[in-house]
This record gives structure tokens, sequence and C-alpha cells, in this order.
């Protein structure tokens, strides 16, 4: 009998609470059908009185990808809105808000709010559409959304990829001027924040600034926020895939100097692969990028590096021209080597005519020696490089063939081609330079502080 009563005790209980949940849901029902009697949704709250106020705020969930070719940048964010709208007061006994659909917003007012320098920029409509409203007895109104901005991304690439970018992103009404909304951003909470979970492959997002600014267009002022993203562009990915190899093809074409300047196919198959390398690699270094009126620092490292590989390759045709007075070490050439050897094997020793046009040749070769205003002697060490160097050079480059007939008639044939001084000076000169420039390079484009973004005007409708 006890346990009837209680059975019956509850629920009567929960008939009540379930009456007390209907009675609820049917008295906020009531009272939205009676706030939208009459409403207008296409007239601003306080229709010719004070403008709307619109405080904003927005949180960064997701940031990429950031694309130099097109200049802009995605993000994903939940937009955030307040404004007053006394239309929609209402009261109701221990409810002060509650938490609408986005069926609700269809039917009231809401700010024409869109993005100046936005592109494809969508909202979320999976699986419903992401967005609500919570409406405050008092006619305040909280509105969020969950969107997608696509925007412009002004790029200054001349210092890439050392460079840093500023991601502008700006928000305003399309068609109200500062007499019927302004925006202002939200005080009690963060402007802008990001979540600690946004991480970008390529960037480091720094400071975030943002601002309040207006605009005048042919209806007048218009009210604007403007977020400004600042990005670091992290450089290890191109030290490794970049500079790291091109500084070692520049480095495998200095092995040519140490290879003997009658190897021809050797060094001039050096120089050809190094170059060829080079040239392939910068063929991939463009890939993404736009194409700027103007060099990048990535560029400029590229063109230096090509500059050291086509030297390297000139400077054996200069030590070929300058230095290389017989065909080999040891005087002729194999295939000459055989056929006298033949000649003696099948007719004996050489006539005698032929010791002569020796002979003749020797004093001829004394003659020549004599002069040194004209022949530069080899063995002779008093004879000064440097002295000697620019007539070299001048004689070389208006091509004087008399000049070096003299210079293979006057070599010794047993002591044949030793080491180039052209050859022993680059070992040294190439690679000096080749650090010196590149410390210069660096500075310059690593720990100068220069303006590489700039900011853009925008001039609404």
């Amino acid at each position: 009998m006890a346990d009837h009563v209680c059975l019956m005790m509850a629920f009567s209980i929960l008939l009540r609470f379930g009456q007390g949940v209907l009675s609820n849901h049917a008295a906020v029902s009531k009272v939205l059908d009676e706030i939208l009697v009459n409403y207008n949704k296409e007239m601003r709250p306080g229709i010719a009185g004070e403008a709307v106020y619109v405080d904003t705020n927005m949180l960064i969930k997701s940031m990429g990808p950031i694309s130099e070719n097109d200049m802009s940048y995605s993000m994903q964010v939940y937009f955030r809105q307040r404004w007053q709208d006394d239309r929609l007061q209402f009261y109701l006994p221990n409810v002060t808000q509650f938490t609408l659909s986005n069926r609700f917003m269809n039917h009231i007012w809401k700010p024409t709010t869109y993005f100046l320098n936005g592109r494809r920029s969508k909202l979320h409509n999976i699986t419903v559409p992401n967005q609500f409203l919570r409406l405050h007895s008092n006619g305040n109104i909280y509105m969020s959304k969950r969107l997608t901005v696509h925007a412009r991304c002004p790029m200054r690439l001349s210092r890439y990829p050392m460079d840093s970018a500023l991601c502008p992103l700006y928000v305003g009404s399309f068609g109200y001027t500062t007499k019927d909304i302004v925006y202002r951003w939200l005080k009690d909470a963060p402007a802008v924040d990001v979540d600690s979970g946004v991480m970008l492959s390529q960037f480091e997002i720094g400071e975030i600034e943002v601002k309040n600014i207006t605009r005048m267009n042919r209806l007048g002022e218009i009210s604007i926020l403007s977020v400004y993203i600042h990005l670091n562009r992290a450089v290890g990915y191109f030290l490794l895939q970049t500079y790291v190899p091109s500084y070692l093809i520049v480095c495998l074409s200095w092995v040519s100097f140490w290879i003997n300047r009658d190897a021809a196919p050797a060094r001039v198959l050096l120089g050809a692969t190094t170059i060829l390398s080079l040239a392939a690699m910068g063929i991939t270094i463009r890939e993404g990028l736009p194409r700027v009126p103007y060099a990048t620092a990535l560029d400029v490292f590229h063109n230096l590096c090509m500059v050291y590989l086509m030297a390297a390759l000139i400077e054996y045709a200069a030590v070929n021209y300058f230095t290389k007075l017989m065909p080999k070490e040891g005087g002729l050439e194999d295939d000459e080597d055989e056929e006298e050897e033949k000649a003696e094997e099948v007719s004996g020793p050489p006539p005698l005519k032929v010791v002569l046009a020796d002979q003749e040749k020797e004093r001829e070769r004394e003659t020549l020696l004599e002069d040194k205003s004209e022949v530069i002697d080899a063995e002779d060490p008093s004879i000064s490089y440097t002295q000697d160097c620019p007539r070299l050079f001048w004689r070389c480059f208006i091509g004087n063939f008399e000049y070096r007939l003299k210079r293979v008639m006057a070599a010794d044939p047993e002591a044949g081609n030793s080491v180039s001084n052209i050859d022993m000076v680059s070992r040294y000169a190439f690679p000096l330079t080749f650090i010196i420039i590149n410390m210069l390079y660096w500075f310059l484009y690593l720990y100068n502080d220069s303006d590489d973004f700039f900011d853009t005007e925008y001039i609404v409708a």
C-alpha cells in the first residue's frame, strides 16, 4: 500500500513538471510571436534617431593557406556581433535570455556586415548553418557565425624568403554610413583572439593590431574595423632546400682549380654540370611566386651563385689561353710520339736536315727570349706577375695571335705545362670573395629592418 502511494506521488510530481515545461515553451513561443508582430526587418533599430552601435570581436580557429602567387590568405573564424534592438524586448518570469536557431534570424534586422577586401568568403552549412542568436530581455542581441574568410593580402617580396607580411582584414557595412551604423571592437573581451592550436607551415603569427577607422565615399563616412595580422616567414625550409644545395654546387665548381689544366674534358664537364644543376634548381625556386617586376632576395642569391659558376668556367678558358702553351706534359701529343716511333723503326735515325732545323728553332727561341718586353719567361721568377698581367689580359682580349705564337715558340717542351698562376690565385680569390659577398647578403636581407609591407586604402561604393 505504501509503495502504491509513493508511485502516485512521483507521477503527480512529473506531471506538474511536464506541465510547467510545456507552459514555459508556450510562453516563449507566445512572446516570440508577440514581439514579431508589426516588426519590420527592413528598418534598422531607432530609425531616424541615433546610430546603431555594433560591437564586434572574432576568434581565429585556423589559418592558411597563404598564397604569394595570389597575394591572399584564408582563415576560419568565429565572427561575433552584438547590438541593441529595443523592438525585441520581452518579459518572462525567471527568464532573462534564450538562444534561438538560425531560422529566427530571417525574421529580424541584422547589420549588413561584409569584408571589404574579402574574396570568396563563405558561411559553413554542414550539418546545419553554423550560426546562432542569443536574445536578451532588454533587447540586446548577440549573434555568432562560423566563417571561412578568404581575403587579399598585399605583399612586397623584395626580401623573400626573409620577408614579413602584414595581412589586413577590413570589416564594414554595405550601404549604411556612420549616421546609421557605427562599428566598435568589443570592450569586455579580446577584439581578435587566436586559438592556441593555430599553426602555419611557413609563417609564424606575430602581433595582431586592431583599429577603428572611417573612410569617405559618395554617400558619406563609412565606419570600418581593421585587423592587421603580422606574419613572419620561417627560413628553415629554404635553407635546407635552396641555400645549402646552392652552396655545395658552388663549392663543387671550385674543384676544377685543383684539376690539371691539361684535363680539358674534366674541367669543362664539371663547370657545365654545375651550371645546369643550379639552373634546374632556379626553375623550382620560382614556382608559386608571382611575376613581380623586381628581384627578390632569392633571385639575388641564385644569380650570385650563377655568376660564380660562370666565372669558374671562364677562368679555365683564361688559363687555357694565357698559360697553356704545350699540348700536355712531356711536350708532344701521343699521336705524334707514336708516329715518330714508327718512323724511326722504318727509316732509322732522322736525317741531318731535321737536326739542323731543330738547331735553327733553338737559336730562334733564344733570340725571342732576349726580348723581355715582348715575351714572358715563365721560368724566370724575377719578372713581376702584377706588372705583366694587364698587358697579358689586353693581348688576350684583342686576340693577339702573334703574341701567343711567340709564347708557344718560347715554351720549354721538356718542362711542359706547370700549375697555372691563375689557378693558384683562384683557389683563394673565389672562396674569399664569395664569403665576403654572402656576409653582406645576409646582413642586408636578414638584419635590415626595412618596411616590407604596406597598407592598402580601400574605396567603398
